[in-house]
C-alpha cells in the first residue's frame, strides 16, 4: 500500500534506505548553487494572464483581436496563417501565469506519480509499470524507482551541512508529489489555455496518452513525456524546478463531428473544465471515442507547466509555456 498522509501540509519522518543513486545525485547537488536553475524571484519569468496581456506594436493587446483571427483562419481553413499566428508572441503570448497547485488527495498524487517516467537532475528513469488503469496486486507497494530515489535524495538534502534544520524530508517529498500529479497539472493547463484558443469552431483537447487509459488498454497507448525535476540547495534552502509537458491539440469541431465524435460529449467538454474537479468520466469517454482516437489535430501544441519552488521561504512561481512544435505540425497542409 502507498504511504498514508493525514494532511498534505504535514508528513511523517523519512526512514527510507539511502541508495547509491540518491547519494550520487546528492553529491552533485552539495556545494550550493545549481547554475542551470534560477532562484525564485518576482522577476524569474515574464508571463501573461487573461486579464493583463502584453503590448502589441505599442497598442494594447486584447483577446478579441486574437479571437477574431482565430475565427477568420478557421473558417477560411487557413492552417498556414493559423500556425504563424500561434508562433508570433506579439499575437499570442507563449507564457501564461497559473494558479497555485491544489491536490486534495496526496496519496492519489503518489499513485499517479508511480506510473510516470521522470528525469531527476539529468538522471533518467524511463521504466514504468503498466498504467494507472491496472489494478495492483494485494499488498503490493504503489511505488517506482523514480519515487524511491526522489525520497532518498530528499533525505540526503535535508542532512546536508548548511541546510536549514527545520527542513523535513517527507514534507519536501510531499511538496514535490503535489507537482507530480499529472491529472491536476493537465486540468490546470486546459483551464488556462482554453479561454485563449477555444472558440465556437475550435476546441483544445489533450492527445490520448497512457494516463487516460482504462484497465487492460494501456499497451495500446503512448506514454506521456517524462517529468523533469531539478533539485538544488542555495543559501541554506532547498529549491526545485518541476517541468511537466502536456501534448494538446487544437481541433476544428467540424472535423470532429464529421468523423462521428459524439456531439453531446463535445459540447460538454468546455463547460466541465470550469468546475473545480478532475476531468470527469464523460470527458474521458470523449478521449476514448473511437472516432477521436486516431484523429490528428489541426494544430499540435506542446504545453509545459513549469514551477520553481523555494521550500525554505515558501515562495513559488508557476507558469505555462506554449510551443507550436515544427516537427509535429509539418508534413501536411489543410
Amino acid at each position: 500500500m502507498s504511504t498514508s498522509y493525514s494532511n498534505p501540509r504535514h508528513f511523517n519522518a523519512y526512514t527510507g534506505h539511502k541508495g547509491s543513486v540518491a547519494k550520487s545525485l546528492a553529491a552533485k547537488i552539495k556545494g550550493g548553487k545549481n547554475t542551470t536553475s534560477k532562484s525564485i524571484s518576482s522577476s524569474s519569468v515574464t508571463v501573461a494572464s487573461n486579464t493583463t496581456t502584453p503590448p502589441r506594436n505599442n497598442q494594447p493587446f486584447t483577446l478579441s483581436v486574437l479571437h477574431q483571427k482565430l475565427t477568420q483562419y478557421t473558417r477560411g481553413s487557413d492552417r498556414r496563417q493559423m500556425l504563424r499566428l500561434l508562433k508570433n508572441p506579439k499575437e499570442f503570448p507563449s507564457s501564461h501565469e497559473m494558479k497555485n497547485v491544489f491536490v486534495e488527495d496526496i496519496a492519489m498524487a503518489e499513485r499517479e506519480a508511480a506510473y510516470e517516467r521522470g528525469v531527476l537532475n539529468g538522471l533518467k528513469f524511463l521504466k514504468v509499470k503498466g498504467g494507472p488503469g491496472e489494478p495492483n496486486k494485494e499488498n503490493e507497494p504503489m511505488d517506482s524507482y523514480f519515487l524511491q530515489t526522489l525520497r532518498e535524495i530528499c533525505g540526503h538534502m535535508c542532512e546536508m551541512d548548511g541546510v536549514s534544520g527545520s527542513t523535513d524530508p517527507m514534507a519536501l517529498y510531499g511538496g514535490l508529489l503535489l507537482r507530480l500529479c499529472r491529472s491536476t497539472s493537465e486540468k490546470d493547463a486546459l483551464e488556462e489555455i482554453t479561454p485563449w484558443l477555444a472558440r465556437d469552431e475550435l476546441i483544445v483537447l489533450p492527445l490520448k496518452r497512457r494516463h487516460h487509459t482504462f484497465a487492460g488498454k494501456v499497451g495500446e497507448t503512448k506514454l506521456a513525456q517524462p517529468i523533469d525535476v531539478e533539485l538544488f540547495v542555495e543559501a541554506g534552502d532547498v529549491h526545485a524546478k518541476v517541468t511537466m509537458t502536456h501534448e494538446f491539440g487544437l481541433f476544428r469541431k467540424s472535423d470532429l463531428l464529421s468523423r462521428g465524435v459524439n456531439e453531446h460529449r463535445l459540447s460538454e467538454w468546455s463547460k466541465l473544465l470550469s468546475k473545480e474537479k478532475p476531468l470527469s468520466s464523460n470527458q474521458h469517454k470523449l478521449l476514448h471515442d473511437a472516432a477521436f482516437t486516431n484523429m490528428r489535430p489541426w494544430v499540435f501544441l506542446d504545453v509545459d507547466v513549469i514551477e520553481r519552488i523555494n521550500f525554505g521561504s515558501g515562495n513559488n512561481v508557476r507558469f505555462l509555456s506554449v510551443t507550436v512544435p515544427d516537427e509535429k505540425n509539418s508534413g501536411y497542409v489543410r
